[in-house]
């Protein structure tokens, strides 16, 4: 029985990519000659090897829908981006590594101007247009390590990691410029897109509320310079 065991450990171990008729032709190569017995034995092996293989696929099958679930609840349904949930997370880990690692970062708030007159004038389809091509912008522009989120309505938010103050800033000023020559043709008609941003580096003394805070200041007052 000993010896029983330590095969089916092997085949645990194996990934259960061996089929289930080898593997019972192996667990019972050395059992009793009683033919009743060792027949009913095999039956019960195959029966327990079945078993165990649909357990195995359910729980894969399992473990991927909760992946899906999962990522859904941090994905903004219009854009593709990290939602609000998913960007805090990411905030949160970016500070904690801040902390661990003393990596520097800076958190960038992008805020759209105008973008009611868009959903009234053209209405809601137009406007999820509008904040789709803002997306796509704003992470093909940015790098595979930052992240960027569409954090409600229309206000976004990346997170520059290992960035310094004046490289942040020149990134966000290619990106100020991109967002605000581009248009979004809709019906015959080009609507433009047109954004202000704010930027706040962050260290390991931070926390996520105030450093969203601080952003959103900034960006505000480049709203109100913009509009005077």
């Amino acid at each position: 029985m000993t010896e029983i065991l330590n095969k089916g450990d092997l085949v645990a171990a194996s990934g259960g990519i061996v089929p289930a008729a080898v593997l019972v032709e192996e667990l019972t190569s050395d059992l009793p000659d009683d033919l009743a017995e060792a027949r009913s034995y095999r039956r019960l092996l195959e029966d327990a090897l079945s078993m165990a293989m649909e357990a195995r696929a359910e729980l894969a099958d399992a473990q991927r829908r909760v992946a899906v679930l999962e990522h859904q609840a941090r994905t903004d349904e219009v854009t593709g981006l990290l939602n609000r949930r998913g960007f805090e997370a990411a905030m949160e880990g970016a500070l904690a590594r801040t902390r661990r690692f003393g990596e520097k970062g800076v958190l960038v708030i992008v805020d759209l101007d105008g973008f009611k007159t868009v959903n009234d004038t053209h209405g809601h389809a137009a406007g999820d247009l509008v904040l789709s091509a803002v997306g796509t912008i704003l992470s093909r522009h940015t790098r595979d390590t930052d992240s960027v989120a569409r954090i409600g309505g229309d206000e976004f938010a990346i997170i520059l990691t290992e960035a310094t103050l004046d490289g942040a800033r020149k990134r966000v000023r290619c990106l100020d410029q991109l967002l605000n020559y581009a248009t979004v043709p809709w019906h015959g008609v080009q609507i433009p897109i047109r954004a202000s941003f704010g930027t706040v580096p962050y260290g390991p003394k931070d926390q996520a509320e105030t450093l969203f805070s601080r952003a959103d200041e900034a960006m505000y007052a480049r709203k109100r310079s913009r509009a005077s």
